[in-house]
């Protein structure tokens, strides 16, 4: 074969390989590109972006009180931010944003190279907005070259698809800032506690060095890192013309200061309240809803009351913890592992030298020495950072016991020793009255960032800040409409999340007497019948003999059905129950509201069964409110994200199971019991207050027409107190969640009264001082406190039509008299 033949042959034969190969790269790219397209996320989900919201709780005036949320995130129009705060992400992240169709190839180059110099380590990325954007909303986080690809393909039809607005839209409300804040809007507020559109051009730059490594440039976790991310954004801005150098300068100068949102600090007061709304919603909507779907909860709560029942509650049970005495320190080291124990504290207290002692919060402290002399015990908080604790501070600190009463100590030794680690907080002085001369500032409304006050020569005065142990709860209803203006489930939320005025059923003692009187007045009796106060045994039915006793050990013969109840006779009400029927008493408890399981037994009479608070205190407004029932309306709507409605006017319930035998409450409005009856029991009731031996007399301090009842149950175990005036109807319980012993004394009138009525100082402010409704059929008379007969120098009392008493005092005591001489003649 000729040369020529033969070499062209052999280049048919490489052309064809080559085209072969040529065709079979492109078919193989096709599939590639097809294997990378095909599965592609639709973009047009993101025409109608509705990302994971924040849904918020607020109060009855609108102001946040709570927030569930999977992503807490609020978005926020392009168009309302300010330029700065838009300028500054695209200096920080993206400065030819506004250049490019999705893909920054130069800064493609520019990062390769980096990275090469550097070894191979990815030092500098060349990701746009627009890539950051899919990577965050279309995109899994792998870090693969078929990821990348993808990212870079759904960037540039990205692009095609919207504009650069519409990308920057996107974009400031999708992307992570760190410390659980998604958006620029949540960020803003999470670090500067202010609204996106008041920030100013240093904390522009602060957030929008964030994206890029949330945690690592995190303000709270590494500061200095931080300001260094900072100062190179707004050099950025600077050199990109947005910004001149006296703007630069000046924000440089003046780092900006962190701030949590501040109604941070009344989410954790309303933390119980919110709780409930929580478990309702999730039963109602579910919890996806509830967590992505930002709605907004309308609530019945009254933030500033709320305020005010979280320091009364815990201001009681301060004072009640001093009263049972001091349970010793958190711990105890040997004298020569003091300095490192001082050093760990330090820590923990995170005091810097030379700062003020913070009076917002307790500190550990370690004792370091004793000065008997001068009764003051020395105490360091942080290497050089020392205090002292004066005896007049901590007289109340006397061993834990709750079965004496409460004495002062004579000795500093008596409370510390060398070693000891301790909580104490700012000394104050406490309000005058029960609970000691003085008290800790930490958590009572010291303004947070105040230093304790001292002479400039004198150590820092501080006192023992023990945690109390016991345990309370405090609910509030408007009479008129039922809603909860105030629900304080225990101390501390963070220390518990068990919400003792919804969930905790315990024996209510006394303050369920009001059940069987009512019963009696809607049988026939009235405030003057007279009722027989004498030793009384029952057989409980299993052979054993129930005696009870009067909380005086005394028994006092005939009384007043209105004396019986002022003072809270245990004996007379046993008789008075029997004798009106423990059923018709249940039946009474049922219509008011009451569905936990009661017997019918005499012990009923006393509180014996348990109830929860809420049960308590909604059946009592119905006295208040005429005899009519109501329901504890503490959501008034549920909004989506729209600003549709999705629920109305919600009800608290007890979450336990109501007893079988329990009908259903009757709807709201609906007479309960007759008016008549419903007044003449709040008659009683304001015996209780009025009365110089009543159990509530402390509730006169309020200086207005209020009623209620005390409640202490075996062993000072629980203590209640549960009133209301025209406009207003609190229950207060106090206890330890294990059952145990209050302290010698420490009844309701003693351990519930007072919260009940620093609390109701502030619940019945600002409302005109008006009596309780006078329904038709009830007429008042004078009668002798003691025979319960007519009298006109005697106690006005009411009494249904019909139903006065049929002699005066004057003539009873002529019989009694003639009885007495028709003896004698015997």
């Amino acid at each position: 074969m000729p040369r020529s033949t033969a070499g062209s042959v052999v280049l048919r034969l490489l052309v064809g390989l080559v085209a072969l190969l040529l065709l079979g790269g492109a078919g193989a790219a096709a599939l590639v590109y097809l294997s990378l397209v095909s599965d592609l996320p639709d973009l047009r989900t993101l025409e109608d972006y509705r990302p994971p919201l924040t849904t918020v709780v607020v109060d009855r005036a609108g102001r946040p009180i709570g927030e569930f949320f999977e992503e807490r995130r609020r978005l926020v129009r392009l168009e309302d931010l300010p330029p700065h705060v838009v300028q500054a992400f695209i200096a920080a992240e993206d400065d030819t944003f506004f250049e490019h169709s999705g893909i920054d190839y130069a800064s493609i180059v520019r990062a390769a190279w980096s990275n090469l110099r550097a070894g191979g380590e990815i030092r500098q990325g060349a990701s746009t907005i627009t890539q950051q954007l899919v990577k965050s909303m279309l995109l899994s986080p792998e870090r693969t070259w078929r990821r990348k690809v993808r990212e870079m393909l759904l960037a540039r039809r990205m692009e095609q698809r919207f504009t650069k607005e519409q990308i920057l839209h996107l974009y400031l409300n999708q992307i992570y800032f760190g410390s659980g804040a998604y958006g620029v809007a949540e960020a803003a507020r999470t670090y500067f506690g202010k609204d996106v559109g008041a920030i100013d051009v240093g904390e522009a730059a602060l957030i929008a060095g964030l994206p890029k490594a949330p945690s690592r440039y995190s303000p709270l976790l590494h500061p200095a890192r931080a300001e260094k991310r900072r100062r190179y954004v707004l050099g950025r801005m600077r050199d990109e013309g947005v910004i001149d150098a006296a703007t630069y300068d000046a924000a440089v100068a003046s780092p900006p200061a962190l701030r949590p949102p501040p109604e941070h600090a009344d989410f954790a007061q309303a933390a119980y309240f919110t709780e409930e709304v929580r478990r309702l919603l999730f039963e109602k909507l579910g919890g996806e809803r509830v967590l992505r779907g930002g709605l907004r909860v309308e609530t019945t709560l009254d933030l500033e009351l709320q305020r005010v029942a979280v320091r009364a509650l815990r201001e009681g049970l301060r004072a009640l913890d001093r009263r049972q005495g001091y349970r010793g320190p958190l711990r105890r080291v040997a004298p020569e592992a003091i300095p490192a124990e001082v050093a760990a504290v330090g820590e923990e207290n995170a005091l810097a030298p030379g700062a003020p002692l913070p009076t917002e919060r307790p500190l550990l402290a370690v004792v370091t020495g004793l000065d008997e002399r001068r009764e003051r015990a020395r105490v360091a908080l942080a290497p050089g950072v020392d205090a002292e604790v004066q005896l007049e501070d901590v007289e109340w600190a006397r061993p834990f016991n709750t079965a004496s009463a409460p004495w002062k100590i004579q000795r500093i030794a008596t409370a510390f020793r060398v070693g000891d680690v301790v909580r104490l907080a700012a000394f104050r002085p406490a309000p005058e009255g029960e609970g000691g001369a003085e008290g800790p500032a930490a958590g009572d409304g010291a303004a947070p960032g105040d230093g304790a006050a001292a002479a400039p020569d004198a150590p820092l005065r501080l006192t023992l800040a023990q945690e109390p142990a016991v345990q309370g709860a405090l609910l509030s209803l408007d009479v008129a409409s039922g809603e909860v203006a105030s629900l304080v489930g225990g101390y501390d939320f963070a220390g518990s999340e068990f919400d003792r005025a919804v969930q905790a059923e315990r024996q209510p003692g006394s303050a369920f007497k009001p059940f069987v009187y009512a019963a009696a007045l809607g049988r026939g009796f009235s405030s003057a019948s007279m009722l027989q106060d004498a030793p009384v045994v029952i057989d409980d039915g299993s052979g054993k003999l129930w005696r009870p006793q009067n909380y005086s050990r005394k028994f006092l013969g005939p009384i007043t059905m209105r004396e019986s109840l002022a003072r809270s006779i245990n004996n007379s009400t046993i008789h008075l129950a029997r004798d009106v029927g423990v059923e018709r008493v249940i039946e009474l408890a049922r219509a008011l509201g009451i569905r936990a399981s009661l017997e019918p037994t005499l012990s009923l009479a006393l509180g014996s069964y348990p109830v929860t608070l809420l049960e308590l205190t909604r059946a009592y407004a119905v006295f208040a409110r005429t005899g009519l029932a109501l329901d504890a309306l503490f959501v008034r709507r549920v909004l989506d994200r729209d600003g549709e409605p999705l629920l109305e006017s919600l009800a608290l319930e007890p979450p336990s199971a109501a007893s079988p035998d329990a009908p259903p409450r009757l709807p709201a409005g609906e007479p309960a019991l007759p008016a008549a009856q419903a007044y003449l029991t709040v008659d009683l009731l304001r015996a209780t207050i009025q009365h110089p031996q009543g159990t509530g007399a402390k509730a006169r301090a309020l200086g207005r027409p209020v009623a209620g009842k005390t409640g202490t149950t075996n062993a000072q175990a629980d203590a209640w107190f549960v009133g209301f005036s025209p406009d207003v109807a609190t229950g207060v319980w106090v206890g330890f969640d294990s059952k145990e012993v209050l302290g010698k004394g420490e009844t309701g009138g003693r351990a519930a009264l007072p919260i009940w009525v620093e609390y109701m100082k502030a619940a019945v402010a600002g409302r005109p001082e008006r009596d309780f409704d006078v329904p038709e059929g009830i007429v008042f008379a004078r009668v002798d406190a003691r025979t319960g007969l007519l009298s006109p120098g005697g106690e006005l009392q009411a009494f249904a039509e019909g139903a006065l008493p049929q002699a005066s005092a004057d003539a009873a005591l002529g019989a009694t008299e003639q009885r007495r001489l028709e003896r004698l003649d015997f």
